[in-house]
């Protein structure tokens, strides 16, 4: 049953690739409001009620609606991300901010850790810096072949580097900043207990992984904060910004407490285009609360 799923997805981001872009936005609009009518719209009025406390009902409402309506718009954009001729996607990519940080980084030739947070649509970010650098990052077979294929061929197209996601792949990114390569990483995912701390994001504790800080802390790497957020017309606009050096730290708390700042500063440019319909507070230290329990 699950593959015949996994199929049925696979052929839809294949039929909707053949939409023009307007077309598979008005697509995700509706699949965003249809993810209004199910637990995607509770848990993402509860991560904004606790991450902008000033914000009253209506205001929190909104902004919940308009980011499910985004999320729906970045799944429409599957097909064309993944599907679509690279030069064709590159000529969406009509505004670059803070280029200039990518320059010097890459003219300090000390290696560079692209921090890309789960805002805006992150797989335009793969068309984008093809142009300018080659970078890996950590990958996680799916359970399901026909998936993980389908998955991997994307990746691959794109000229992107791969690593698995366990210890082997840590230690292949730690050989890849060495000799002054690029890798990216997703800073706001939770990790395993083991593998994170303790560090406020938006002034509330969620667990955060250590990853990014130890890297930078052993590594002269360039720390460099990215999205591509989606403009008025429909196309891409992407974002590069330094992240807080502080990040370097020694001290775990205060290297994912700078790590968690930085990702701050990139959802507030277009927090209606963060993926707030994720449990990002779930584990807490004990004694502590579930926020998401009904």
């Amino acid at each position: 049953m699950k593959n015949i799923v996994v199929y049925m997805g696979i052929g839809l981001i294949r039929l909707v690739s053949f939409l023009p872009l307007p077309a598979a936005h008005a697509l995700g609009r509706v699949m965003g409001k249809l993810l209004w009518f199910t637990d995607n719209a509770r848990i993402a009025k509860i991560n904004l009620r606790i991450s902008y406390p000033d914000l009253n009902d209506a205001e929190i409402e909104s902004l919940a609606r308009e980011s499910l309506i985004a999320l729906g718009k970045t799944y429409a954009e599957m097909g064309m991300s993944w599907m679509w001729p690279i030069p064709k996607v590159q000529k969406l990519i009509t505004q670059v901010e803070g280029l200039e940080h990518l320059e010097k980084a890459l003219s300090d030739k000390q290696g560079i850790i692209l921090i890309a947070p789960h805002l805006g649509n992150w797989e335009v970010l793969n068309h984008f810096f093809r142009q300018h650098l080659f970078m890996t990052v950590m990958y996680k077979p799916a359970k399901i072949p026909a998936l993980d294929n389908f998955i991997f061929s994307t990746r691959k197209r794109v000229d992107v580097g791969l690593v698995p996601a366990d210890r082997s792949g840590v230690e292949s990114l730690y050989q890849l900043l060495n000799d002054k390569g690029v890798v990216a990483v997703l800073p706001d995912q939770e990790p395993g207990l083991k593998s994170g701390v303790f560090a406020p994001f938006f002034g509330q504790t969620a667990l955060t992984g250590k990853l990014i800080g130890e890297l930078a802390n052993n590594t002269s790497a360039f720390l460099l904060c990215c999205y591509a957020k989606r403009l008025e017309n429909g196309n891409y606009g992407v974002v590069l910004k330094p992240a807080h050096d502080d990040i370097r730290n020694s001290d775990e708390v205060a290297a994912a407490t700078a790590l968690n700042a930085s990702i701050e500063e990139c959802i507030n440019d277009c927090p209606e285009q963060y993926q707030w319909n994720y449990k990002r507070f779930r584990r807490q230290p004990e004694g502590r609360s579930n926020f998401y329990k009904k």
